[in-house]
């Protein structure tokens, strides 16, 4: 028999707000990938850099190649990270909702009005993405540290937040904003 799974948040109920951690999701085969792969690239970096600092002046192609490189060891760099060190830390209560992401880099955190928050509601996506993730949710090219499955209305805007979890995960999120009365009916 399988065991039922407990879900990733954490969350800590204060005497007027709720905190809710969950942390970055590990793709375990990925990191490992990306991992070996940084070796690789930590060595043609320094090879293209020494190349254009040899005294022959910068070509433009290495130029450009070498840009998209470091780019992409950027990209690389951060999705390790996020797997090892990152999460979401959500903040609500006292009329707002707080969300931010944190790595290594601390970004600052959105705060919203819960008097203007609406239609909050689970939803998990799919698209042809998903089969190859980098540690969260990818649409294309442009992280989305701004994914999630919890999501709500701000005006005419949608605000994700709750990256990776499952719809269960994130209806059960939603129940205990609701029966701690930080939602109410307005928000739903």
């Amino acid at each position: 028999m399988e065991t039922p799974y407990g879900g990733r948040a954490i969350i800590t109920e204060h005497f007027d707000k709720m905190e809710i951690i969950i942390p970055g999701k590990k793709n375990y085969l990925l990191l490992a990938f990306f991992s070996v792969w940084i070796f690789g690239w930590f060595f043609g970096e320094t090879m293209a850099a020494a190349t254009i600092g040899n005294g022959t002046g910068p070509d433009l192609f290495l130029l450009v190649w070498l840009t998209g490189w470091t780019l992409g060891g950027i990209f690389v760099l951060s999705t390790i990270l996020f797997m090892l060190l990152g999460k979401e830390v959500i903040e609500a209560g006292q009329g707002v909702i707080s969300i931010q992401n944190k790595a290594l880099f601390f970004l600052s955190p959105k705060v919203y009005d819960l008097n203007e928050v609406k239609n909050i509601r689970a939803v998990e996506e799919f698209s042809m993405y998903h089969s190859f993730q980098f540690g969260r949710r990818q649409n294309g090219l442009r992280s989305t540290f701004n994914s999630g499955t919890i999501k709500f209305d701000y005006g005419l805007k949608t605000v994700k937040f709750g990256n990776d979890l499952d719809e269960a995960e994130a209806r059960y999120i939603i129940e205990r904003l609701k029966s701690k009365k930080i939602l109410t009916d307005k928000n739903l």
